[in-house]
């Protein structure tokens, strides 16, 4: 009897401890349970980082496909003269054609109708020892040529967008003429730093304004300057022949004056002041010289 009491006994807590520790498994693995689903919905409902990091990699991916794109469609070319700051001749495609960077304006330096302006010959200057016979990248505007002809563009010179450049360092003012703004907002940033450290043209006060540049601020300051600045450029670049082929000037004007002119039928011909034809006539480019001019295939007009 006692036997089976104490068998029983046994048993009982063999049981007990069975069931314990099944509850103890239990619950343990409900709380794991528990704890992965709560990091599951976490995740799910905190994706911020993840997410973030995708955005991240599409907007790098969308940069770099945008860069690719303008690369592959840029039209490889010669500069063969610097006509100012911002305008330019080149050979494209086996044509010389005649260049206006997009989204810049530089003070005018050969105007058939302007005075030189202030920090017009440093500009002229900069571009012709930047850009003069370089090999170039065009990448034309949505409207690629403007009412007289000249192609419109972003020009890169090793690799860097050229018309920036002259933004930077405060060498020109940006000029928007829609459609061609799809640089704008950069441009704009960068007009605005080299404004702010007074580069150029913006140490000037009020002298850049919305539709050009107001010379009569600068007063006769610079103008006693830029002429020999003007004289520096013209020696900088009669004696550098990697910049300038063209020899020393036979006949100078006062200053770059003379017109030159294609006719209907393709012939190029320049008018000086003075001249029967001078005043009606409408520059397509404007020369310093008369030996400048028939060097770029001008002849001097009969009248």
């Amino acid at each position: 009897m006692k036997k089976n009491y104490l068998l029983c006994v046994v048993l009982m807590l063999s049981l007990f401890v069975a069931l314990t520790g099944c509850g103890t498994s239990s619950d343990s693995t409900s709380t794991s349970t528990s704890t992965s689903s709560t990091t599951t919905e976490e995740s799910s409902s905190n994706p911020s980082s993840s997410s973030g990091a995708d955005k991240n990699t599409e907007k790098k991916d969308e940069d770099t496909e945008k860069e690719s794109e303008t690369a592959s469609s840029r039209i490889q070319a010669t500069v063969t003269r610097v006509v100012d700051g911002d305008t330019l001749r080149a050979t494209v495609n086996g044509k010389e054609e005649k260049v206006r960077l997009i989204l810049v304006d530089t003070p005018e330096t050969v105007h058939p109708s302007k005075p030189v302006q202030p920090v017009g010959p440093e500009a002229s200057s900069f571009t012709k020892k930047m850009l003069s016979n370089k090999k170039i990248e065009i990448e034309p505007g949505v409207q690629e040529r403007d009412r007289y002809g000249r192609l419109l563009a972003y020009i890169y010179v090793d690799g860097k967008m050229f018309n920036k450049i002259l933004i930077e360092k405060g060498l020109a003012r940006v000029a928007v003429f829609p459609p061609n703004t799809r640089y704008l907002d950069e441009f704009k940033a960068l007009e605005q730093k080299a404004k702010a450290a007074k580069l150029g043209i913006w140490q000037y006060e009020n002298y850049v304004t919305d539709k050009g540049y107001n010379d009569t601020v600068v007063g006769s300051t610079y103008s006693s300057g830029q002429s020999s600045s003007q004289s520096s450029e013209k020696t900088s670049t009669n004696t550098t022949p990697s910049t300038q082929n063209t020899p020393e000037p036979v006949k100078e004007t006062s200053s770059c004056t003379i017109k030159g002119n294609i006719s209907s039928s393709g012939e190029k011909i320049y008018h000086m002041p003075g001249g029967a034809y001078y005043d009606r006539t409408i520059a397509e480019e404007m020369f310093c010289s008369t030996s400048e001019a028939e060097n770029h295939g001008y002849r001097a007009s009969q009248r």
